[in-house]
């Protein structure tokens, strides 16, 4: 018994007093390290600052590579890269990375660059890349006729365009749309009066731009034109610039818009509608861009919009109208310069459909719940013409 206890006794002094090893070592646990994103407004001298930090203070420094790419932004055009690395000093919990950016007067969209953290030391990587939004601060600059944007934009290449130089409807990109929408939707959901052919006189083709015409055929009817590149040509995601001079007067509802692929299986609102440009025509300085959307089955939408107005009237000269187009986020523009943005937070709780294949809709209408009939001061023809409509991805 002695013995045993003696033994006991022991053990318990030996586990006390000899666990000195000095090759074991207690590990510690590492900060972690993010990068968040960041903006600048595009002038002389701008510089755009990423904020690195850790999540705790270190006894010693912690260094970090980065690279930057540029994906809509251009380098060495639109923005310029100080260095290649940075370090959180000790005791510190964040540091800038800088970007410079280069004031190039020319009025863009807003464009993108990317940075990504690498090579690590002292820290974990957490959060490893992030977003920098150039925004354009320059003025839009107009020839003789109108606005006019590049043939070529960084980070996309031409997925399809029509430059109409050729004196004809091209059949292989455009459908049309025939009648007044009955039996199923007459006036085309709207109480529209006119009724759409595909008569050359109508629409066609003339020095480089197409002419959608809407003709008094009496005194209270009406013909024009509505085309769509439906199973011909559909997208998601680019960027898009339709180059236009609409018309005006009481009663003229040209637009250029979008509906989802889908539209046959789920119907409409389900599928999306994405209003590039609606004008009403007696408002003959604003247009409208409009995102429309809703459950299958039900007969109206849920929308959101703005309008952009300008100190002439649209029907003056040529404007481009632009989407810039990426997962959960469209961008509207006018002459580049954005007026709108739908995100999913704008859904009001239902399904966001802005992440599909759409396909195009061209159509001047008359009359209609929107911008009401025509009167006595409405002149016709009417017609809206379109000199380039261009879609980069």
């Amino acid at each position: 018994m002695r013995f045993e206890l003696f033994f006991f006794f022991s053990l318990i002094l030996f586990a006390s007093c000899g666990n000195s090893d000095p090759e074991i070592e207690i590990m510690e646990d590492m900060p972690i390290l993010n990068i968040g994103d960041a903006q600048a407004v595009e002038s002389d001298g701008a510089i755009m600052r990423f904020r690195v930090t850790i999540s705790e203070t270190s006894s010693s420094p912690v260094e970090f590579n980065y690279e930057v790419s540029g994906s809509t932004a251009e380098p060495n055009v639109d923005y310029s890269i100080p260095g290649t690395s940075a370090t959180i000093e000790a005791n510190r919990t964040s540091v800038e990375v800088l970007v410079s950016i280069i004031d190039d007067q020319k009025k863009e969209v807003e464009e993108e660059l990317q940075i990504k953290i690498l090579n690590v030391s002292g820290a974990e990587l957490g959060i490893a890349e992030a977003t920098g939004l150039i925004i354009d601060d320059d003025q839009s600059v107009y020839v003789e006729d109108g606005y006019m944007t590049d043939e070529e934009h960084y980070g996309y290449t031409i997925a399809w365009q029509d430059e109409f130089s050729v004196e004809a409807i091209d059949e292989s990109s455009y459908n049309f749309e025939i009648g007044d929408g009955c039996p199923n939707l007459c006036g085309w959901g709207n109480n529209e009066l006119q009724t759409y052919t595909d008569d050359p006189s109508n629409i066609y083709v003339e020095d480089g731009s197409l002419i959608v015409k809407a003709i008094a055929t009496s005194q209270s009817s009406y013909s024009s034109s509505r085309i769509t590149t439906k199973d011909k040509h559909e997208f998601r995601y680019g960027r898009i610039d339709i180059r236009a001079k609409i018309t005006k007067g009481q009663g003229i509802w040209p637009a250029i818009w979008m509906l989802g692929h889908n539209i046959d299986d789920v119907g409409w609102p389900a599928c999306g509608e994405i209003d590039i440009m609606e004008n009403v025509g007696h408002e003959t300085q604003k247009i409208h861009g409009t995102a429309h959307w809703g459950p299958q089955g039900r007969g109206f939408s849920t929308f959101q919009g703005t309008a952009y107005a300008i100190a002439d009237d649209y029907a003056d000269r040529f404007h481009v109208f632009s989407l810039v187009w990426e997962a959960n986020k469209v961008d509207w523009y006018v002459d580049e310069n954005k007026f709108f943005t739908i995100t999913p937070a704008q859904m009001q709780g239902e399904a966001y459909p802005f992440n599909q294949e759409f396909f195009l809709v061209v159509n001047v209408a008359v009359g209609g719940n929107w911008p009401g009939n025509p009167d006595a001061t409405t002149e016709f023809p009417q017609h809206m013409e379109i000199d380039y409509i261009r879609v980069f991805q």
